[in-house]
């Protein structure tokens, strides 16, 4: 079996040297090479490889639910071609880190910049493709389905992915850092089978008090005669006053520190009282 022959540092390689049967072992190249043998038509395939072992693509730029590349045929100017691959939401990708923080290994294993091959498997099982479940794409040959020049950008593509894999994870519309993140938070949340937390504690939620500095000469002076004391009505309860008083996290929305603490007074609380309770 030929070794992967990846450009690591510098520009990547134009050229297709890798072998397909290296590409199916190593994710997402893998699901690239898939997602190939789905959409092409045989002749169409074959064609695209060769392109892509000679040489024949001249540009190749991966983004955010794009595959964008120039491919030389035997016209004076090479054809340009789009390929859109589906992007998730991030609602998407929560789901998908909810699924994945079953699995212990899988954020030790992004951390160390590898992709989980059963990733795909937890994709699909949220009703998400691993790369592209079906092709679209526009070339200047005016193809009415995914073209030979379309095959040769993708399996460059595949190749790309072996040297840069997180790539992956820009072109369907996140990154590892914010993956990781929601698969975290999906882990803290997660209690007996069951995610809940409060959501972000807002400031708006504190009643309008005086400032302090108007407060001071009557601070120590009840609102009750002594004798009205035992009778007078308790003022009303404000829960998680310190959280309150806090506000909300500073940690932009992505991580309700706040209300997970919210959470888990309120577990505190609840307890103490059967205890007491059943005492």
């Amino acid at each position: 079996m030929n070794k992967p022959t990846v450009s690591r540092k510098g520009k990547p390689s134009m050229k297709l040297k890798t072998s397909l049967e290296d590409l199916r072992t190593h994710t997402p190249s893998s699901w690239i090479i898939e997602s190939i043998e789905k959409n092409f038509l045989m002749d169409r395939l074959v064609a695209g490889q060769n392109y892509a072992m000679d040489g024949q693509i001249r540009f190749l730029k991966l983004t955010k639910g794009m595959i964008t590349a120039k491919v030389q045929c035997t016209e004076e100017k090479p054809f340009r071609l789009e390929i859109d691959i589906p992007v998730l939401s991030s609602d998407e990708w929560t789901k998908v880190a909810q699924r994945m923080s079953g699995e212990a290994r899988i954020a030790a294993r992004l951390s160390a910049g590898k992709i989980p091959s059963n990733l795909a498997l937890m994709m699909h099982d949220c009703g998400q493709s691993s790369f592209a479940g079906e092709i679209t794409s526009r070339c200047g040959c005016k193809a009415k389905r995914p073209c030979k020049h379309a095959a040769a950008a993708m399996f460059l593509t595949a190749q790309r992915m072996l040297a840069f894999p997180h790539t992956y994870f820009e072109m369907k519309g996140t990154d590892k850092d914010e993956l990781l993140i929601k698969l975290r938070q999906a882990r803290t949340l997660e209690a007996k089978g069951e995610a809940r937390a409060h959501a972000s504690i807002r400031e708006d939620d504190l009643p309008l008090l005086p400032p302090l500095e108007e407060c001071l000469e009557d601070f120590w002076r009840s609102p009750h005669s002594t004798k009205d004391a035992d009778r007078a009505p308790m003022p009303a309860h404000l829960p998680h006053t310190l959280l309150r008083r806090l506000g909300i996290s500073p940690m932009d929305g992505k991580f309700p520190m706040a209300g997970l603490l919210e959470t888990i007074y309120d577990d505190i609380s609840r307890v103490a009282r059967e205890r007491r309770r059943d005492s």
